[in-house]
């Protein structure tokens, strides 16, 4: 008998609206731990929104979110966000060593240098998204998905067990993607839980364990089996899906 664990993130009738126009409205979830989910949706349903709202940058206006039974605002310590490359200025002179040591900051008390032991948790976030030969490059050096794979390094090296993530498979080629999907399952499998804004239904059965469907509303929440049907797909995106054959194939591995 499976016995279903405690959720970590727990999301209650969450609602959130900027200048009285509505982002989110009553979305209502448990995310268990150990998990990989993708949170799916058209442009403009309020994917990063939520993640927003779970790190505590956005106060809602009704609803709550708890982190291993904590506000967001109390546990912000134990959650790690990976934001949009868009969001990240690429001229800033710092290298990429510097960026994974940043994941260290909030356990560096300001008096005091980074110690060995927070260089060494930079260099094994670097070593485990394999970009320790790039240590001394200047960010903006980088390519698109060099770049998205030194913010997840960031991110490891804080040590969180929850990494929150915000389109990093966006504007990336295929073997990059790739390389970045592997950084996640492994992540997976040293016991985190990830929760990731993705915008591409054709793999979104491949990737993820399970599915958050979000417009406005969350539609809903289970395996890609559950959540990747026509009728579902047909309401949240109001028809302008073209082909809805091969993502519910891929749903049904």
């Amino acid at each position: 008998m499976t016995i279903d664990k405690p959720a970590v993130i727990t999301v209650e009738h969450l609602t959130v609206s900027y200048h009285a126009r509505p982002a989110l409205l009553d979305v209502s979830v448990g995310i268990e731990p150990d998990q990989l989910v993708g949170v799916i949706g058209p442009n403009g349903a309020g994917k990063s929104t939520f993640i927003k709202a779970i790190l505590g940058f956005i106060k809602p206006d009704i609803g709550s979110v708890e982190i291993n039974g904590k506000s967001a605002q109390k546990a912000k310590g134990e959650v790690a966000y990976v934001p949009q490359r868009g969001a990240v200025d690429w001229d800033f002179p710092i290298t990429v060593r510097e960026v994974a040591l940043m994941g260290r900051y909030q356990q560096i008390p300001w008096y005091t240098n980074p110690s060995r032991v927070d260089r060494e948790a930079a260099a094994e976030a670097l070593e485990m998204v394999r970009m320790q030969d790039f240590g001394d490059r200047q960010i903006g050096e980088l390519s698109g998905g060099q770049q998205q794979r030194v913010f997840m390094a960031r991110a490891l090296a804080q040590g969180s067990d929850i990494l929150l993530l915000d389109e990093p498979f966006a504007g990336v080629d295929a073997a990059t993607e790739r390389a970045i999907l592997d950084v996640l399952e492994r992540a997976k499998k040293s016991g985190k839980t990830l929760v990731v804004v993705h915008h591409d239904l054709s793999t979104a059965a491949e990737y993820f364990d399970k599915l958050i469907l979000i417009k406005q509303r969350m539609y809903a929440y289970g395996t890609p089996q559950v959540v990747l049907n026509e009728e579902l797909l047909s309401k949240v995106y109001e028809g302008k899906l073209r082909i809805f054959s091969d993502i519910i194939k891929g749903g049904e591995k």
